[in-house]
Parts: C-alpha cells; sequence; structure tokens
C-alpha cells in the first residue's frame, strides 16, 4: 500500500501497512529482509547493540539523507496537495500530510551550544520514565516522539516510555496504537496508560508518573522530537540535587512543514505577568554562568521537557489535580517549588523539538473559564492578598468563580514550610512590575479626542517605535500616565499618525489627555 497524500488515505498505523510502505518509499538504502527478534525491555538496556527486528531502530541513522524531511528539513506541498493542507490544518492544527510523509525515525540538527559536544556524563546517572500524556494526537507525530527518544537515549537509563491516553476520541489511538507498539518496540518498554475518562495535561502527568518506574520522571509533550544527548545533563543536574526540575531548552518545529529549527545562542528564560500570561525573557547577567554551556537559574516552567527526581516530584505534591484539562498548572508547579525549597534550572545542553500550536481540542464550558479557574486555585494557595487582587483586576469573573476544595493544598504549603509570594517576587521574579512599589499612580492615559490611550509595548522586548496609541486594553504594566517630558519641557500630542512629542500648548486639542486611575 502505497502512502500517498489524499485524506481517504490517511490510515492508522497499522505493522503491515506503515512499515510496508516505509521500507518501499523511503528506506531504499535498507532493502534486506528483517526477521522479527523479540527482547525485552531488560535485554534492549543491557546492550545498544542488540537488534530490536525494527528496522527503524536497528537502521537508524541509515536513511537516505535525500528522504523529505530527513535531519529536519521541511515539506513544500503545491497544487492540489497544497490545498489538502490548507483544508485539513484548522482541524488538526498541524500539517498531517507531511507528518505522515517524513521518516518517523528521522535525524534532526545538532542545535547544542557547540562546547556541549565535549561534555562527557557519568555512566551511573539515574534510570528514567519518560511520561508523554496525549489528547486525540495525530498517529504518527506521536509515535516520532517516540522513535525519537528510543533513537537518541542511551539504552541504559531508559526505563521506560509511558503513553497516557487522556480519553482520546480518534479511532486510531486505540487498538491499532496498541497493536502497533506491541509489535515494534522491545516489551514493556513502551507502557500505554488510559484515562477512562477527560481529566486534563496535570492529572494525566500525574497518571503516568503513579505508573513509572524510573528514578526520574521526564515529562513531555505529544509533538515532541529530542536532539542529541538531550537525557544525560538534565539528569546530572537531578543527581547533583534532588530538588531541581532540569528544563531542557525548547526548539522549534514548524506545524505546517515539519522544520526542526533553532537559534543559534538563544536561550529563553520564562517569565509571566498579572494577567498570568506566559512568555520568553532574557537573563539578567548575574544569572548567566562562565560558559554558554553552564545552566541558569529559571523563573517558570513549561508544562514539558523537564525531569524531576520521581521520589521529589511526590514530596513536593506533584500537580494540583483539582485543576481541568490545561493551563495554569506550569505557574502553580514554578512558584511552589520555589517557594517551598526547590529550584528551577535551564539546561543548555539539552535540547527538545517541539511543534508549537493552539490547542486542537475544546475546552469544557470554553478555554477562557477552564484558564480562570485553574489560575484562581493557584493564586488563592500561593499569593498574598496584597498580590492576588492584580489578578482579579484582570479576569472580574474570577471573584464568582468557585475554585473548587483547596483544603489539600494549604496542608501541602503548611507541610513544607513554603516562603511567602513577597519572597518569590523579591529572589526570583525580581522584573515583575508591582504597582504599589514601583509606580506614584497607575491607570490609563487617554486621548479626550480620539479615545485611545497611550501605551509604550516595552514590558518584555524594546518595541519598534517608543510610544503608541491604541484602543485602551488597561494591561496596566504597559499604559504610561507622563504627559510632559520634564527635561525638554515638551508635551504628548498625537499628530494624526501616533503620538509625538511637541511644544506645550493647552489650546490644542489632541494634547488633551485624561488619567484614569484606578482603585483598590
Amino acid at each position: 500500500m502505497e502512502l500517498n497524500l489524499r485524506e481517504q488515505d490517511l490510515r492508522t498505523i497499522t505493522k503491515s501497512e506503515f512499515i510496508q510502505n516505509y521500507n518501499s518509499s523511503n528506506q531504499n538504502s535498507n532493502k534486506e529482509k528483517f526477521e522479527k527478534v523479540i527482547i525485552s525491555a531488560e535485554e534492549f538496556r543491557e546492550s545498544r547493540d542488540i537488534e530490536t527486528g525494527n528496522i527503524l531502530i536497528d537502521k537508524y541513522g541509515s536513511n537516505d539523507h535525500m528522504n523529505n524531511g530527513e535531519n529536519g528539513r521541511g515539506i513544500t506541498f503545491v497544487g492540489e496537495e497544497k490545498k489538502k493542507v490548507k483544508e485539513l490544518l484548522p482541524k488538526y492544527r498541524i500539517n498531517v500530510l507531511a507528518s505522515d510523509l517524513i521518516p518517523l525515525n528521522r535525524l534532526v540538527p545538532d542545535s547544542r551550544p557547540p562546547r556541549c559536544k565535549y561534555r562527557t556524563y557519568a555512566h551511573d546517572l539515574p534510570t528514567t520514565s519518560v511520561i508523554i500524556p496525549f489528547y486525540d494526537e495525530w498517529p504518527s507525530v506521536l509515535i516520532r516522539t517516540v522513535y525519537s527518544i528510543i533513537n537518541r537515549t542511551p539504552r541504559h537509563l531508559l526505563q521506560e516510555i509511558i503513553l497516557v491516553d487522556d480519553n482520546s476520541q480518534m479511532i486510531e489511538l486505540k487498538r491499532s496504537l496498541d497493536e502497533y507498539i506491541n509489535d515494534n518496540f522491545p516489551k514493556d518498554m513502551i507502557k500505554i496508560v488510559r484515562n477512562p475518562k477527560r481529566v486534563g495535561a496535570a492529572t494525566s502527568r500525574v497518571n503516568g508518573w503513579r505508573a513509572s518506574t524510573g528514578q526520574v520522571a521526564v515529562f513531555f509533550d505529544s509533538q515532541m522530537e529530542v536532539n542529541i544527548d538531550w537525557l544525560q545533563p538534565l539528569l546530572t543536574e537531578v543527581k547533583k540535587d534532588r530538588k531541581t526540575i532540569a528544563m531542557a531548552v525548547l526548539d522549534y518545529v514548524n506545524a505546517e512543514n515539519f522544520e526542526y529549527y533553532f537559534y543559534e545562542g538563544h536561550l529563553p528564560r520564562y517569565g509571566f505577568e498579572w494577567k498570568l500570561g506566559f512568555f520568553e525573557t532574557f537573563f539578567r547577567k548575574d544569572q548567566i554562568g562562565a560558559t554558554e554551556e553552564d545552566a541558569r537559574p529559571g523563573t517558570v516552567m513549561v508544562g514539558a521537557a523537564y525531569a524531576v527526581d520521581s521520589k521529589y516530584f511526590s514530596e513536593i505534591g506533584t500537580y494540583d489535580e483539582g485543576m481541568y484539562i490545561w493551563g495554569g498548572e506550569n505557574l502553580e508547579m514554578s512558584w511552589r517549588v520555589w517557594m517551598c525549597g526547590g529550584r528551577l534550572i535551564h539546561i543548555p545542553c539539552s535540547h527538545i523539538g517541539h511543534i508549537p500550536r493552539s490547542q486542537p481540542y475544546s475546552f469544557p464550558g470554553g478555554r477562557r473559564y477552564v484558564e480562570v479557574y485553574n489560575y484562581k486555585r493557584a493564586v488563592e494557595v500561593w499569593m498574598e492578598p496584597k498580590h492576588r487582587r492584580f489578578v482579579y483586576d484582570s479576569y472580574p469573573e474570577m471573584a464568582t468563580i468557585d475554585a473548587g476544595d483547596l483544603s489539600e493544598r494549604f496542608k501541602l504549603k503548611e507541610k513544607l514550610q513554603c516562603k511567602n509570594f513577597t519572597w518569590f517576587l523579591t529572589n526570583i521574579w525580581q522584573e515583575l512590575f508591582i504597582f504599589d512599589d514601583n509606580v506614584f499612580a497607575w491607570g490609563s492615559a487617554r486621548n479626550i479626542q480620539n479615545n485611545q490611550c497611550l501605551d509604550n509595548h516595552s514590558y518584555l522586548y524594546p518595541a519598534p517605535k517608543a510610544l503608541y496609541l491604541e484602543i485602551c486594553h488597561y494591561k496596566l504594566e504597559t499604559q504610561s500616565g507622563h504627559l510632559k517630558h520634564i527635561k525638554s519641557g515638551l508635551c504628548l500630542d498625537h499628530d494624526g499618525q501616533g503620538p509625538i512629542m511637541r511644544a506645550c500648548n493647552i489650546q490644542v486639542v489632541t494634547q488633551n489627555w485624561q488619567f484614569n486611575h484606578y482603585n483598590y
């Protein structure tokens, strides 16, 4: 069966069809026949030379380098195929045609800082369980994630890979997935946990962790491809300090053409603002080590691509399983780890490719409700009232949402003798703009004539222009109340194109601004 580029031919991942197609289309250099070898996970871990009987593992690295998508290259579609891609993207949020065409075991470019290539690691690092929750993930995307781990992880360190099905509705992820796993991987190397009902990312990760047997748990998303020597740097830091969350650097896999790409020398730090939006930012100079490959302290974590000692994960309280589906669990855990005696660090020598995309699935009750519900659970436990009010101002409906039973989370906080949020802001996230402490007044500067507000767009990265006029959004961390520049004596004006500084003239209506103050 030839896998072509039409939706009706996107078939389930059975061994007879998928492997046959791969051999005939993409493995011209590997024409010999392989007799199926049944080995156990233990045998697999004992020797890197023992064959599994799966050509995608045993002959890894020998693909034709001109294959579609090989070495992280993307795929371009034209004509009718391009139209079909455009039709399918809104449904799956990824190019499923491209995913089915490129090799499951492709190579990716080495994205690590150059000196990482010469680092050596101890042999006796902790054993690792990789936990991958998924919900209606496209089969070839999920399986490619698994192959990348199998093929680019030292065998003696990989205890198991645990796939957690969060009650997927796609039929291809049921029996066919079970059969493919059983037929193509060492016995007990890949385990599937199936949630009887949909519980979301946080609880799915916990369910996978409960089924794990490794000394360290590594949490993934279902659309990832690991890079070279990705695991050893993470385990080294966890072994050094068991109260560590060791985070890999996320590279990018384009959702439309599956190109694996990265920015050389780019190592982001993650932050948040009072609306609890999550973003990339820079490291302060005092956080950068002597070399580019040295670990750096983090502020908050993403939900995946991190390693944690399995026992410590239990001691720190795993995830808040009272949260719904997705959103806020990464912030809550980050605050908890730092405030309760742990640490988050970025590991420059560990890189993992990730497909960034909007969620292709629905949120019961709506995405905003789910996120605000989760945020409320987090801020009620970990923020003081003087900080919590800034979050409530961004989400007025938060005041009336019932966040459920938080008693166990408060007991955990007391048991761990955690520090308060003021400590976190003083020692970990000093860059967060605190209205009471950092400004004389806060609010919006609104132009009377055109009813637009002044904004500087400079909270995260430098903006192309110093000032903007736009529809008032009341994000208090960016809107300025400055109307007159004291040193120059110039006043803020609006010339029809944007804000401008001009000689002050009280008769000019475009220099007439109104400051709206917000009281708490």
